[in-house]
This record gives C-alpha cells, structure tokens and sequence, in this order.
C-alpha cells in the first residue's frame, strides 16, 4: 500500500490532490513528506459543524471531480474516496488524500479488479455481489456517497454492523431530504445506480445543472419559498424592520424548510424507471417546469410567475457558514498566513507592490512536468519562469543543475529532488498570496466621495 500511494503520488500532479515532497526511509520507518494542509478532514468539519450548503458544496465537489477525471485520464483509480480523505485547504478548497488503495489500470479503463478495498459505507454494489469489477464507476458511486454526506451530514446507507450494512447497499433503499434543491437531487439519484455501466461519467457530473450553477439551487430555492410565503403587511415602519431581521435570522434553507415543509423522497438504486434517464442534465429555469418526486414516482407541478418580463429581483442569502474546527484563513478574516508563523494582517489603505511582485508572476496557473520533476537539461533559456526561479533559488543553497539531473533516478527519495519540489511549492504559494493581498486591499479602497454642489435660494 506504501509502494502504490508513492507511485501514484509521484505520477499524479493536480492542484486539487496532495502533493509529495520527499520520501525518507529508515531501517524501520518510511517517512512520506507532503504539503500542510491546515484544515484538517473534511469529515471532522461536517460533522462537528453540520451540513454543507449547496452554494458552498457545488465547487468543493467541482473540485474533488477535477481530482478524479484527471486520475482516470492518467489510468488511475482511486477506490477509497471518502470524506476523511478530503483536506480542506481553506473554506473554499480542497485535497484528495491517502492513495494508499489506488492502483494503476495496465490494460485500459476496462481491466477487471477482485480485490476489495476502501470503506464500507462507501462501497459499491459490486464490491459486495461480484467477483470482478471495474475501477471507475466505484470511484464514481463513492462521490455520490460523498456529495450526499457533504448536502445532508449523513450517510445513505446505514446499518450497525458490516453484514447488514452490505444488506442495505444491496437493497439500494435510501431516503433523500426534502429541502435538498432538484438540481442536487438529480444528480444524487442519477449517481446512486446499482448496475455500474448506468453510472454517468465524470464529464456527465461536471456539466451537470449543480455543478455548472452553483446558485441556481438556491434561487430554485428562493423562488419556491417565494410561491409559499405570505405577503407581509406593510404597516408601522419599526414593525416591519422588526420583521426582516427575525426573516434574516435563519438561513435559507431553514426558511425553506419551514415554509415549504417537504416530506423525505424514497429512493432505490435498483429502479429502472423513468427516472434514471439522462435528462439530469437538461436545463431548469426558475419560474417554469418544476419537478417534484414523491415516493419514486415522479409528479410535474408548473410554478408560473406573473411578472416574467420584469428584472429579476436580487436576493440576499443569509446563511453564511461560519463552522470551522481549525484555524482556516478566509477571506472574511481579513488575514493570510506568511507561510513562517502568525497571521499578516492588511493593511488596506496603504498598498505597494513591488515590481518583482510574484502577483504578476502567475506561478499557480504552471503545470506541467517540472514541478514534480526538474527539466533533463543545463540550458535555463528553454525552463519555464517558475522553475527558473526555484534554480536559481536552488543555486544559492549550492544545488546545482548538475546535482539535479543526478538525482532524477532517485525520484522523492532524494533530499536535492525534495528540496526542489519545497522551492517549487513556496514559491507558488507567495504568488497565491500576493494575489490575494492585492485582490483585498483593493476591495477595501475607501471609496472617494464625490462632493455634490448644491445651491438654494431663500424666498
């Protein structure tokens, strides 16, 4: 399992999947250097701090989806997705981790794979009835688990031991809450397949209508609880201020869930109606067709509104998630970590930047090879601005580019090679934060006012 996580990490390089540093062996220990990732699994942040919303789960399972396609695209599968393996970078990204089950597909995409690995809660059907599968769709089911977990902090499929739990993914019945959007429904139901070929791709989840547009659940959202709420009479002033802040008091989804009150939707994995067909991916507009599930059969209610034509109305969502269990650094903290120790508080009024800046650099848009690797050659003109940087940083340690070309064979098991992925890492990480002082800073310009003339004339 060691061998194959340090083989797939040293072949796999993603923005969204951690990245390997150096590997130092021992007479008893292997020691795997990575990247820090400071807040901690995503499993701890859910469950101690509930729930996601869909606006803030829609790009983090973006992201874990990137992760995941460009695994398969290299002939790697995962087959231990899970929440504890997901490392939150900061509130509005994320890592895969622990490629301790992952193995690499020789024979195409098609091979067939016998052994059982990863968690049960998180195990295909197949995993359970048959002998042989294939590595993608139970990749595939995984993340359908995992979005389920990350919308309704629970899982699908729950028994108190193994033997039963077995028994209730194989029976395939499961419940989803009724104040889920329809967009994060559909594609829910629409991964959650028992028969693994009926499973969508990767390609299918990332153009799915949650993950394209992460605000459409909740404008489907607010636009229902809209359809349900009563007008408010407008009558005394303090009365009706009074008012809006007990509505602005609870989050979306808590008013939603009040007004609308929606029963639980019984699912199985195992229908084959009409339900499993392709259109997940059609389009929903707000104000037409909305679709409503009760009891796995399918019932069409026509939401029509009556001013069509008019400028759609700005809403504000007041659900912010504030949960952490870690230190991250947000934005909204006003403070970005300098990668010594402390916080670096911005000072937004009084901004300089400097002409070498690495704001302008762009160093976290590289990819390529050399980040895991340096480049096989002694001429610095044909490197990329990144990795001629990291040399010449390199060169004032006393790492030459001859000491780099040695160590290539040696992989992350080399000091000099581990040096230079650090270098590589930090560098990227002060043009990341360079960026992002700017980017604050400027949006915390006081605006100038401009001073209005006004004359009047006394009669």
């Amino acid at each position: 399992m060691l061998s194959s996580e340090i083989a797939t990490l040293e072949f796999v390089h993603h923005p969204n999947i951690l990245r390997l540093f150096e590997v130092v062996e021992t007479l008893g220990r292997v020691y795997l250097v990575t990247e820090w990732i400071r807040g901690g699994e995503l499993y701890n942040h859910i469950t101690q701090g509930g729930p996601l919303r869909e606006i803030h789960a829609a790009p983090l399972f973006k992201q874990l989806l990137l992760a995941v396609k460009h695994m398969h695209s290299l002939g790697y599968v995962h087959r231990d997705i899970k929440a504890e393996n997901v490392l939150l970078l900061s509130e509005d990204r994320l890592k895969l981790a622990d490629f301790g089950f992952s193995t690499q597909l020789i024979n195409g995409a098609n091979q067939k794979l016998d052994t059982f690995c990863g968690s049960p809660p998180y195990a295909a059907p197949e995993l359970f009835s048959d002998d042989h599968y294939i590595g993608a769709p139970v990749d595939v089911w995984a993340l359908g688990i995992l979005l389920y977990f990350m919308v309704v902090g629970d899982m699908p499929f729950r028994a108190p031991t193994i033997p039963g739990l077995k028994a209730a993914i194989l029976k395939g019945d499961y419940l989803l809450p009724g104040q889920l959007s329809l967009p994060c429904i559909r594609l829910i139901q629409r991964i959650l397949i028992h028969i693994p070929a009926q499973r969508p791709t990767i390609d299918d989840m990332l153009n799915s209508q949650f993950v394209i547009c992460p605000k459409l659940s909740a404008e489907l959202m607010q636009h229902e609880l809209n359809q349900h709420s009563k007008p408010v009479k407008r009558s005394i002033f303090w009365v009706r201020s009074k008012s809006r802040r007990l509505r602005k008091s609870a989050s979306l989804r808590e008013r939603y869930v009040d007004a609308v009150k929606k029963p639980a939707i019984s699912m199985n994995t195992r229908q084959q109606d009409e339900m499993f067909v392709d259109s997940f991916l059609h389009p929903i507009e707000k104000g037409h067709e909305v679709m409503q599930y009760s009891g796995g059969r399918k019932e069409a209610n026509v939401a029509k509104t009556a001013n069509s034509n008019c400028t759609p109305k700005r809403y504000l969502f007041c659900g912010t998630l504030k949960k952490k269990i870690t230190p991250i650094e947000t934005e909204p903290e006003k403070q970005l970590s300098n990668g010594v120790g402390g916080a670096v508080k911005l000072s937004p009024w009084n901004v300089e930047v400097a002409s070498d800046c690495p704001m302008f650099k762009n160093y976290d848009g590289e990819t390529g090879n050399f980040i895991m690797l340096p480049s096989d050659t002694d001429d610095l003109s044909q490197l990329t601005a990144l990795e001629f940087e990291a040399r010449q940083l390199l060169a004032e340690l006393g790492i030459t580019s001859e000491m780099l070309r040695n160590a290539l064979p040696s992989g992350p098991r080399s000091d000099i090679i581990g040096s230079y992925r650090i270098v590589i890492n930090r560098l990227q990480k002060q043009s990341w934060l360079a960026r992002k002082h700017v980017e604050m800073a400027l949006q915390e310009m006081p605006k100038i006012e401009k001073k209005i003339e006004r004359s009047c004339c006394i009669l």
